[in-house]
């Protein structure tokens, strides 16, 4: 019976008033990866990192010109300059052909595509390097403690709170300033980022051309091409460049602009992820925002709508939010009354949301749980989204699958498995791994693991960059020679 009277009086409260809104409790936080003592880097997919950044239009190509690189179907530790390294932190963008990883020294590495420069190598370096090299220009600006790689850009911050970029300038994601100058079409040394976005750095991502940076006081800062509305700013930029027909184009924001959340966040910015051409913060109570191309109902607001301005998600409370091309993923917990509830191991349900089953059109327009991995106790540092597939490491196994079809062996199913899979499966040969981090980018997925638990993976030994045959400059339009003037007939 006493039971009975703790129910209804349970069902009595949840029916009454509701009481006054509790303090925001904090429930995300600025990314911090537990390092294993003994780590390495784990990396399955395509090591040609020119036709992998392109995508399925990649594949095809490589098909006609034959592959630059090596194709993983199961995934190998990486060797080469890393091994015996301590790698503190992985950072490669859904859209980069490029990654950096951050040891635990304050070294940087970096490989991948440099036609723009965005290793950060200098005006000697190659247009591509296939594995680990040392990039000491970087580390000449102070203490690296976090990247983000775009397409053909890169950002690293620092211990001192400041910022630095090199690579493709030319729509403005260097964040340099607005002079013709400080938009160069390629910058092979970092520099610094000036203004109120080159101090406090806390977090740091870089999409297709744009960046978004997080400062220590709260803030979001976002800078480079305004097309989708995804700097965040209340417009996309757009203008005509032509007075007698009509062509359109958008605008290169070299200088940081402040962003406006609005109303809805109450608390400090101390997450930020950028897709394709979509972007998303995240602020310390949870309440995720969402901005830019709404196509696919990858903004999570139930609609297609391309949003010029950030709107907080509703129905959740996030942990971590990851963009990609046509999808978002996050985890996090469902939200009751403003709060919360049914907080799980890990840090939160995966939630997944735009295209979700790319050949058979399936999709979603607003956050929803990805059951297959329910109950898996996930890590944020540990989830990972490309442009088109998701991986993850947790309970000493790592988890993989598509969004889209996919095709360079990034979901590390093996030899004999498929190359791609709509329903989540664990990767084998990681049985036992150990992992502190994962990232992935169009045609690669990475996993900072314990060197200990995936001594069993063979290691793969990278080319060196004279290895490599540069790809044929496009030739170059003869000019257009003018039909002579027709000589005038004078009157006899």
């Amino acid at each position: 019976m006493s039971s009975i009277m703790d129910a209804l009086s349970g069902l009595q409260e949840e029916s009454g008033p509701a009481s006054a809104p509790a303090a925001a409790e904090a429930i995300a936080a600025v990314h911090v990866v537990d390092v294993p003592e003994k780590s390495c880097v784990v990396f399955c997919g395509s090591a040609d990192w020119v036709a992998a950044a392109k995508g399925a239009a990649g594949k095809q190509k490589q098909k006609a010109d034959g592959a630059m690189g090596e194709e993983f179907n199961s995934p190998v530790v990486v060797g080469g300059a890393l091994c015996g390294v301590r790698v503190a932190s992985l950072s490669v963008g859904p859209c980069a052909g490029h990654v950096l990883a951050l040891t635990s020294g304050g070294h940087v590495f970096a490989w991948g595509q440099n036609g723009q420069g965005q290793l950060g190598l200098g005006k000697e370096g190659p247009w591509c390097v296939p594995g680990p090299a040392r990039a000491t220009l970087w580390e000449a600006l102070g203490t690296p403690t976090a990247a983000a790689t775009g397409k053909n850009h890169t950002l690293v911050s620092y211990a001192d709170g400041t910022l630095a970029a090199c690579g493709a300038g030319d729509r403005g994601a260097l964040g340099l300033g607005e002079r013709k100058a400080d938009m160069p079409e390629a910058l092979a040394a970092p520099k610094a980022v000036p203004g109120p976005a080159g101090r406090g750095v806390v977090a740091v991502a870089a999409g297709c051309d744009f960046s978004l940076a997080a400062l220590g006081d709260g803030s979001l800062y976002s800078w480079g091409w305004t097309e989708f509305g995804k700097l965040g700013l209340g417009d996309d930029g757009c203008y005509n460049t032509k007075d007698s027909s009509i062509k359109l184009t958008y605008t290169a924001s070299g200088s940081p602009a402040k962003v406006n959340l609005g109303a809805d966040a109450a608390a400090k910015v101390v997450q930020v992820s950028a897709g394709k051409n979509h972007a998303a913060a995240l602020c310390e109570d949870g309440v995720g925002f969402t901005w830019g191309d709404g196509a696919y109902g990858k903004l999570g607001h139930s609609d297609q709508v391309q949003r010029n301005s950030p709107k907080a998600l509703e129905g959740a409370r996030f942990s971590t939010l990851l963009c990609g091309d046509s999808s978002t993923c996050a985890l996090g917990w469902p939200e009751y009354r403003g709060r919360p509830f049914a907080k799980t191991a890990g840090d939160g349900l995966l939630y997944v949301w735009g295209v979700l089953k790319g050949t058979h059109g399936e999709g979603a327009t607003r956050p929803v749980p990805n059951y297959d991995l329910q109950g898996w106790a996930i890590s944020k540092t540990c989830l990972a989204m490309g442009a088109a597939h998701c991986a993850l490491g947790a309970e000493d196994s790592a988890v993989a699958w598509a969004l889209s079809p996919v095709a360079y062996g990034q979901l590390g199913y093996g030899d004999a498995g498929p190359k791609s899979s709509h329903r989540a499966k664990e990767l084998a040969n990681m049985k036992g791994a150990k992992c502190a981090m994962a990232v992935a980018s169009s045609g690669q997925t990475h996993f900072l693991c314990d060197a200990d638990s995936v001594a069993a993976l063979p290691v793969w030994t990278p080319p060196a960059p004279t290895q490599l045959t540069a790809p044929k400059a496009a030739p170059k339009k003869a000019p257009s020679k003018k039909p002579a003037a027709k000589k005038q007939k004078t009157a006899k």
